[in-house]
Order: C-alpha cells, then structure tokens, then sequence
C-alpha cells in the first residue's frame, strides 16, 4: 500500500479538494475512471514489456521524434472511429499533454510581444500561459452562441498585424497565433459553428496566423443518435484546413489533443495532428534533437492498450457516465435556479456554464457557498481575459458521482435564488 502522506495530487496539494468540500471547479476525471484507466494500463504494460524484452526493448530508447509508431497508427484508427472522419497518422505528432503541446507551440513559434487573439470567455489557465508564462500580448475577441466573432476577428488581426514581434519566415511562418476550443468549449461547452469554422481558417490564410485547438473534450461526445447510440462529435477545426483548396499555403491549424480528460491527466500524454511543416521545424528542433520524442514510454503503452481495444471500450463508458449525470444536473438547474437564469445543457466536455440574471454577483455567491455550505465552483470572470461575465459561473459534472452533484447543485441553485432575491 502507499502511505497517504504520498497521495498528494494536485488539487489536494492547493486545497482544491478537502474534506468536507464539494468543489465543482475541478475539471478531472472521476475516481472510478482514473482506477479502471489503472487496471486497464495494467495489462497493456504487460504485453508490450513482454514484447519489448523479447525483442531490442526500442520503448526504452530515445523516441522516434514524432511518437512510437505504433502509437500513432493506433491513435489514427482510434480517432478515425471517434471523429466519424479520416485521421492520417502521418500528421500526428506524441506530446506530454495538451499543456505541453500548447506551450511548445508557443515557445518554438512565438516571442515575448506576439500577438494571440482568444475567445472571451476562454480556458482561464491558458491566459496564465500567454501571459506570465510566455508573455504573449492577449487579445480578446467577443464569442456569441456561434463561438468566436468573425467579423470582430478580422478587424482586430487587421488592427494588430504590424504590433507583434516576430517577422514571418520559414521557421516561424506564423505572424499571431489564435486560440479556440472549437468542440465543447471550455468553459460553455457550446460548439463552433460549421460557418465560423470555414471562416476562422480563411481569416488564418489571410493574415498569417496559426490556430491552435484545444482538441481535449471532442471524444467526450454523446450526441444521441435516434437508435440510442452515439453520434459523431461536430468535425474538428484541423479538418476545414483542407490540403486541397486551391489557397492552402501548407497548413495553419493544430489539433492540440490529450488523454488526459478521457484517460488520466497524469499520464501527461496527448498528440498534434499538425501539417507537415510544422512537423518538420519540431523535429528539427534541439529539443527533439536531444531527448527524442515525447513521452515515448507512455505513448508505447497507450498504443498497445489502443491495440487491445481496451480504451476504446473505457471511453465509452464514460460518455455514457458523464451523459447521465449532465442530464440529472440539468435537471436540477431547470426546477431550482432563479427565475431568468440561462444554461446550455452539454451533449459533450466536462462543464455547465451558467448566466445568473444581470447584476448578480457570482463572487459574493460563490463565498456564501463556500463559508455555509463549503460548496465551491469557478466564477465567470476568471475566464475573461478583460473581467466580464461577472454574473456567470462554470460548474463540472466530471469529477463528483452523480448524487453529490445532484446535492451540491441543488445547494447551490437555493442559495442563488436566496441572493437574487435579496
């Protein structure tokens, strides 16, 4: 057994999760999924040490630079069956996570000054990478149901096309970079619209900018079909940056993936499906070029395990977890929020975006949660790089089962109808 002194993960190491608190904040995978991810690991471990013993154990190398190869043609097949559509497993690349995958981008492409335009609201710990950590100049760009503005996006890119720093060139083709969750968006799990998805890449191609998508939440998709089985999840943004259109000029779209929401975040394991030369600047990167690929261990044993048909199957039992729970929340959100609070009920992603009526203040809601209830969740704000929707709250239905959730959210509607009332 592992003494708990070394059970520290991260949300226990910031107080995130304590005893006695139930913190809709966190965005993770539930308990029961990070011990069947264990168990499932487990056997695929087995079998590919086995062979690699067996064989000149290459696993323990330095890594091919673009992934284990077996990784990547499993992860194709797997996302091929996942996205309903052609993945080509020669435009994936291994990485140590989504967060990885993002901050590499950023600092291989990009220099402190240069621009990156964002969705407000967007991923509140993407903007600390932007900012602090690679001290990008952010500029936010107003989204509506659809997602992001197009029109707004091109007068801005217009605006900023000479503030940033870096000057176009083979290594760096790139004059800005634009941030989206085009697929169940954190933190309102809407959806881009297929309009604005051809839009965003023309707007791309026009004014020299990559987009990355934070590709983490698509697989997580119950879409119902009428036969009770699931649908395709929306087409990913990568696939609109179509090799064959006649102004293609080599590919301004990443997907930036990760196991980390369907399998376990620590594993630190996710994929670009990027364009060649993309690949190629990385690859010849001192970077690769030192340590070899990334996370060539891990990646090799995600790869059998795909091989096996072992994460195929414990996906779909969480789509079929998580869609059961948003549909009790919501729920409890229609019969018990105030009057005139506005939701969209998820059919994909980790998170519920709630619209308290105007002048609400989520701040004072959430501290009154916090000290009578020791309920917790993350205020709108946090997720505007400007501050707004001070009236909005994101809740997570990931992590909780689905009684705690359905307590907690039912707390949480009363003590807003209290405060709006007020």
């Amino acid at each position: 057994m592992i003494s708990t002194q070394y059970r520290l993960n991260s949300f226990t190491e910031s107080g995130q999760l304590t005893d006695g608190l139930t913190n809709l904040r966190v965005g993770a995978p539930a308990i029961k999924f990070l011990k069947s991810c264990a168990k499932l690991l487990q056997e695929a471990t087995v079998k590919r040490l086995t062979e690699e013993a067996a064989a000149e154990g290459d696993l323990m190398q330095y890594g091919n630079t673009r992934g284990d190869p077996k990784f990547r043609i499993e992860l194709a097949t797997f996302l091929t069956k996942m996205y309903g559509a052609p993945v080509d497993r020669d435009d994936i690349m291994c990485t140590a996570g989504a967060t990885h995958g993002l901050y590499t981008l950023c600092t291989q492409l990009f220099k402190a000054g240069d621009i990156v335009f964002v969705e407000d609201p967007t991923y509140f710990l993407a903007q600390v990478i932007f900012r602090k950590d690679c001290q990008l100049t952010m500029v936010p760009v107003p989204t509506d149901d659809k997602g992001m503005d197009m029109e707004a996006l091109d007068r801005l890119m217009t605006e900023y096309k000479d503030k940033g720093v870096t000057k176009v060139s083979e290594k760096r083709p790139y004059r800005s970079l634009i941030y989206l969750v085009p697929c169940f968006h954190n933190p309102t799990s809407r959806c881009m619209a297929p309009e604005r998805c051809e839009r965003v890449v023309q707007l791309a191609r026009k004014h020299e900018s990559l987009i990355v998508c934070d590709d983490v939440y698509n697989t997580l998709s119950w879409i119902p079909k009428p036969d009770g089985s699931f649908d395709d999840p929306p087409q990913r943004l990568f696939a609109y940056d179509k090799k064959t259109d006649t102004d293609y000029k080599g590919g301004h779209v990443v997907s930036n993936g990760s196991f980390s929401k369907f399998m376990g975040p620590g594993l630190r394991l996710g994929w670009y499906e990027a364009p060649a030369r993309l690949h190629t600047i990385l690859i010849e990167s001192g970077y690769l070029d030192s340590g070899g690929g990334f996370n060539q261990f891990t990646g090799g044993i995600m790869g059998t395990a795909m091989e096996m048909g072992l994460v195929e199957k414990h996906i779909n039992n969480v789509r079929k977890y998580y869609q059961d729970a948003v549909v009790a929340v919501c729920q409890v959100l229609r019969e018990n929020m105030p009057k005139g609070t506005k939701f969209h009920e998820p059919q994909g992603g980790y998170f519920i975006w709630i619209e308290l009526p105007e002048g609400a203040d989520v701040s004072t809601l959430r501290q009154i949660c916090m000290d009578e209830h020791k309920i917790s969740f993350l205020p709108g704000h946090t997720c505007s790089p400007e501050g707004n929707y001070q009236n909005c709250l994101r809740i997570s239905f990931s992590y909780y089962p689905k009684e705690e959730l359905v307590r907690a959210v039912t707390v949480l509607c009363e003590a807003a109808t209290k405060m709006v009332q007020q």
